[in-house]
C-alpha cells in the first residue's frame, strides 16, 4: 500500500515553488475554458473544494493593500477557488507592473510569491492538484504535472 518512490518523488506538495506555480497558473488558464453556463463537472468539482482549500473567505487572509491593488481591476468571489487561481495568475504574469509596496508585500518571484499563498491556503494546491488529476490528467498540457502517475 506504500506508493513507490517515483511517486513520492513527483508529489505536489514535493515540486519546487516554480513548478507550483506554474501548475496553479496552468489550472487558472485551464479551468477559463469552461463554458460558465453550462454547469461545468470539472468547475464544479474545484468549486466543491473551496471549505478546505481556502478554509473561508480567501480575502479574510489578505492584507487591505492587496486587496485594494485586485480591486482596481475587476470583482472577485471570495469564496470561489476559480477566483483565487484568477487574482495568483494576473499577479503572476502583471508582476513586474505590481506597486513596489505589493511586491513587497508578496515576495519575490517564485519563492516569495509562493511562500505567500502557501502559507495563507495551505491546501489550495494539493485540492486544485486532486481535481486535475480527475479531470485533466490526459490532457496535453497537464501531462507535465501528472506523467509519473499516468504510466503506471
Amino acid at each position: 500500500m506504500r506508493p513507490k518512490a517515483s511517486e513520492v518523488l513527483y508529489h505536489p506538495l514535493f515540486w519546487s515553488a516554480e513548478l507550483r506555480l506554474s501548475f496553479l497558473r496552468d489550472t487558472s488558464d485551464r479551468i477559463e475554458l469552461e463554458d460558465r453556463e453550462t454547469d461545468s463537472p470539472l468547475l464544479k468539482a474545484l468549486e466543491s473544494t473551496a471549505s478546505l482549500a481556502l478554509g473561508a473567505k480567501w480575502d479574510e487572509k489578505m492584507e487591505p493593500a492587496f486587496l485594494n491593488n485586485i480591486g482596481r481591476y475587476r470583482r472577485y468571489k471570495y469564496d470561489s477557488v476559480r477566483h483565487l487561481l484568477r487574482v495568483m495568475r494576473n499577479k503572476l504574469n502583471h508582476y513586474r507592473e505590481l506597486p513596489t509596496e505589493i511586491q513587497e508585500l508578496i515576495g519575490s518571484v517564485p519563492e516569495g510569491f509562493d511562500s505567500y499563498f502557501k502559507t495563507r491556503y495551505p491546501k489550495l494546491l494539493i485540492e486544485v492538484y486532486k481535481v486535475m488529476y480527475a479531470y485533466c490528467r490526459e490532457e496535453e498540457w497537464f501531462l507535465k504535472y501528472f506523467e509519473v502517475i499516468n504510466l503506471q
